[in-house]
């Protein structure tokens, strides 16, 4: 009676394992019961640069989770740049239970997360925008076409730091050639823009007119026009305007006068500055220590050349760049400092405003300061 009793169940269970559908798994899979976490010990921080892009940043291990089945296990690692994963970036898929991620792969969060190794930007708190957190984790999962059992580690938080560009602060000199510059016209090599970290400046003569600038003297083909720099994302000040012929000149439309004009490749801006005069202050000359009708202007005549006809008397004076402001001042060591051959008929001024003291013979002369030859001269 027991034998006929146990074909009874064995025919029941084959008759239900005969009615099942053939492409649904022949085993039952647990819950996890133990769980899918890292085993690893995370850095504090993570530096990043494209010249190591193809190094492993570090080689997670994870534990294997308790599916009740021997069954092979495949798993993605997933990255975003929240701890929501609201939007996944696959890193990869194994099924080993360890994984390297590349320094790539954590560039790509990072550019995700809008970083970058340029040392001039910064975040919208006017901080380097180089460093920031991203997420990782893990999701362990049975089948390929219909994945079942859907397991995920706890995410972990990764500190990531883009190792900032370092900027040479070289470049080449850039020549500006065209008849708004007085001084040139078409004729090379031109007004020369010398470079200084990155910055390129010269003081020019300006008339309404068109320029632009060339690469290399003589060489009619190294031209760079208006809008080569709006093509690379420069501002451009508002007294150059597109002058729209066929070499793509910029038309200076400002007033005529003796500017700086400045090419800044860091802030990628273009910039005319006018130029200041020169104001004589002191009791060796009219006007006294005051701002008035009487004061002597020094005027720019030419680039970083200042002229003007002054009374010198016994005394001290120094000069000024603005009217009436006393903030900034140029005494006789800060021309000394730079190299400045200075007449003899002046000398410096002991104490701690260190003027320049007249001690020629009275009268009227013509003062110039030239900053081209670094001379000042009494005639």
């Amino acid at each position: 009676m027991k034998t006929v009793i146990k074909l009874f169940f064995l025919s029941f269970i084959l008759l239900n394992f005969s009615c099942t559908d053939d492409n649904e798994p022949i085993f039952v899979t647990q819950p996890d019961a133990e769980g899918l976490t890292f085993m690893n010990s995370f850095a504090s921080q993570y530096l990043l640069s494209n010249e190591t892009s193809a190094n492993v940043a570090d080689r997670i291990v994870w534990t294997e989770p308790d599916y009740g089945t021997d069954t092979n296990i495949t798993y993605e690692i997933e990255g975003a740049i929240d701890a929501e994963f609201t939007t996944i970036r696959l890193l990869g898929t194994t099924n080993n239970l360890e994984f390297p991620v590349l320094v790539d792969d954590l560039l790509d969060l990072a550019g995700d997360l809008g970083l970058d190794d340029d040392p001039n930007t910064t975040d919208i708190n006017g901080l380097p925008n180089n460093s920031g957190v991203v997420y990782l984790r893990v999701k362990a999962f049975l089948g390929a076409a219909e994945p079942t059992n859907i397991t995920y580690s706890p995410v972990q938080a990764i500190s990531i730091s883009i190792i900032e560009a370092v900027i040479s602060g070289e470049c080449d000199s850039l020549f500006a050639v065209g008849a708004a510059l007085i001084d040139h016209g078409w004729n090379f090599p031109g007004a020369e823009l010398v470079c200084d970290n990155d910055i390129l400046e010269a003081k020019v003569s300006l008339t309404q007119g068109h320029f632009r600038f060339f690469q290399i003297v003589n060489d009619w083909d190294s031209g760079l026009g208006y809008n080569y720099f709006v093509d690379e994302g420069f501002t451009i000040d508002s007294n150059l305007e597109d002058a729209d012929d066929n070499d793509s000149n910029f038309s200076f439309v400002g007033e005529d006068g003796i500017y700086t004009l400045r090419i800044d490749n860091i802030n990628k801006e273009i910039i005319l500055t006018p130029s200041n005069n020169l104001f004589a202050v002191g009791d060796a000359v009219p006007g006294g220590w005051g701002f008035n009708d009487d004061t002597i202007e020094l005027v720019e005549t030419s680039p970083d050349v200042w002229s003007a006809s002054i009374t010198l008397n016994a005394g001290i004076f120094r000069f000024f760049p603005f009217f009436n402001d006393w903030g900034t001042s140029f005494n006789y060591p800060y021309y000394e400092d730079q190299g400045f051959t200075i007449d003899s008929a002046f000398e410096g001024q002991e104490g701690s405003d260190e003027n320049f003291t007249f001690v020629g013979t009275p009268g009227t002369y013509t003062l110039t300061i030239d900053a081209v030859n670094q001379a000042i001269t009494l005639n």
